[in-house]
């Protein structure tokens, strides 16, 4: 509740600058029920008082507020996170996590703007999905995922997000989770008309890599395939002129 709290005053100037705001933060008794909820209608106060529309409103979460709320929202959504890694042997269906620092890290250097469309392969829970959409001006984010659980897990999410970015006032992009395979032919399209694509391949095997380069072959002119390993050739065959970044590039 404190972090919660104290991530909204000072988050929003016109609340950070209220002095009986400020005197009844420093007031609170955080083991009593009744003094926080008491904080939170002083709040509510002086804010409808005010009668404007705050600086904050409809605006993107900075990167270390986005991992806080991303962060609480998986605390919230997954029930049982040691099952995430129950997976049959021999699967590419092997689950893996991406940090969130790495993320960031591939925004900051694809640039992901107004006319693209980012799809992520095998995408979990959908947290890489999630990031982008609140930190992107991207046009649309798409994660599919094949497994069960991970899939539920991103219905619960999904929830969780939308709720706590409003909760917040921070805005995000359109995406969507689904479940469903990425090699079925209704994913094939989604695939070729995406421009920034992400697959965390690492462990997806050189049958499943195969049947993914044989889509990106048909992918738009300048779009981007970000994997966390090459793809393997499997006696594929792929032109220079598709190499060379003219139709996809890798990061």
């Amino acid at each position: 509740m404190y972090d919660c709290l104290n991530f909204i005053l000072f988050d929003v100037k016109e609340l950070s600058e209220n002095k009986i705001l400020l005197n009844a933060f420093a007031s609170v008794t955080w083991t009593s029920w009744k003094s926080v909820s008491a904080l939170c209608v002083v709040t509510v106060i002086q804010w409808a008082e005010t009668g404007f529309v705050p600086e904050f409103y409809n605006r993107r979460a900075k990167t270390h507020q986005l991992k806080y709320i991303l962060a609480n929202c998986y605390n919230r959504a997954i029930e049982d996170p040691d099952k995430l890694n129950q997976y049959p042997p021999f699967s590419p269906q092997v689950y893996g996590e991406t940090s969130f620092e790495l993320i960031s890290q591939m925004i900051e250097t694809v640039s992901i703007g107004s006319e693209d469309t980012f799809i992520d392969l095998g995408s979990g829970v959908g947290q890489v999905v999630l990031q982008v959409a609140a930190s992107c001006d991207v046009k649309f984010s798409y994660g599919i995922e094949k497994a069960d659980y991970p899939a539920h897990c991103a219905v619960l999410l999904d929830k969780e997000f939308r709720r706590w970015m409003a909760f917040y006032g921070k805005k995000y992009q359109p995406y969507v989770l689904e479940q469903g395979d990425f090699l079925s032919d209704e994913c094939t399209e989604k695939i070729v008309s995406s421009t920034v694509i992400f697959a965390n391949n690492f462990a997806f095997g050189p049958e499943v890599d195969h049947q993914l380069k044989l889509r990106f072959a048909n992918l738009k002119e300048g779009a981007k395939v970000i994997a966390s390993k090459a793809f393997c050739s499997l006696n594929f065959r792929i032109t220079d002129r598709k190499l060379d970044g003219k139709y996809f590039s890798c990061f």
